[in-house]
């Protein structure tokens, strides 16, 4: 949940640095995010850092001018009736079954925080192939010792988070805003600003109560009920989502350059700075 921004906009943070946000959705796969930004369908992308690495490839010249949320929102989870909470140490020889996402990078950060914890995926046992409806079904019927799902699916009665990726993984630049060098040279003060008003943004979330957050937002999340926005945002607050500053810390880049060599989702020797510049 992109929460900063509509926040940002609810609370006329963005109108202070008059700026007008219009949000275009895409159809949520990296084809056609990174083809809105070349065909000039949107000024900013946001999203994660590999759709600049995508946007490299194809000659665009991308550079990060903001952050967002700072790690992911994944977790390992147990059913309500597991009577005793796992470490990660205790992972190794375990039958993980995965709840299928919408991006890779998710899988990413779980190795990385795998690794971290001493383990290897080889020392795990990897259960994948159910479609998402099947696999929550299948896990609470026996299939599985643990759940890898993302927290927002698993805020259910019948699942308790155990081990948010998050707390192994570290803080890691997991939404970023990125602009075209071109766009960049052309518009620096306005987007100078712009990371002014995200900063403010996030801010004022640190600074205001769950129920508070939920009204600002809610007129952008009409399909949620009350208690699910509520629940979500608590979780999200939680896990300590959103980014402490719009200023991306290089140290988080150089370790999810390390998480996703390690992912193969970029290649061996590689750095996310090799495609990407920082603002």
């Amino acid at each position: 949940m992109y929460a900063p921004q509509y926040a940002g906009v609810s609370a006329g943070l963005f109108a202070e640095q008059s700026i007008l946000l219009e949000f275009h959705r895409n159809n949520g796969t990296c084809e056609g995010t990174v083809g809105a930004v070349n065909r000039g369908e949107v000024d900013l992308l946001l999203g994660t850092c590999l759709y600049g690495v995508r946007l490299a490839e194809t000659g665009v010249n991308p550079v990060i001018v903001a952050q967002s949320n700072q790690q992911t929102r994944h977790v390992l989870a147990q059913r309500a009736t597991d009577l005793h909470d796992l470490q990660w140490s205790g992972l190794r020889g375990k039958a993980i079954l995965v709840h299928p996402g919408q991006t890779p990078t998710a899988w990413a950060a779980f190795t990385y925080a795998l690794n971290r914890s001493g383990l290897s995926l080889g020392e795990i046992k990897p259960i994948v192939g159910y479609t998402a409806e099947d696999a929550i079904g299948e896990f609470l019927r026996g299939v599985g010792d643990v759940l890898f799902i993302d927290g927002d699916t698993a805020l259910r009665n019948d699942l308790r988070i155990t081990l948010p990726v998050s707390r192994q993984a570290g803080r890691l630049p997991w939404s970023v805003y990125m602009v075209d060098r071109s766009h960049l040279e052309r518009k620096r003060e306005l987007l100078q600003r712009f990371a002014k008003a995200l900063d403010n943004s996030l801010k004022w979330l640190r600074g205001e109560t769950t129920e508070v957050i939920a009204r600002a937002v809610a007129p952008f999340f009409p399909d949620f009920s009350a208690e699910r926005l509520l629940a979500v945002l608590q979780l999200h607050r939680d896990l300590d989502f959103w980014a402490a500053s719009s200023t991306l810390q290089l140290d988080q880049v150089g370790r999810w350059s390390e998480a996703l060599e390690l992912g193969g989702l970029i290649a061996p020797g590689r750095q996310l700075r090799d495609y990407l510049d920082v603002l």
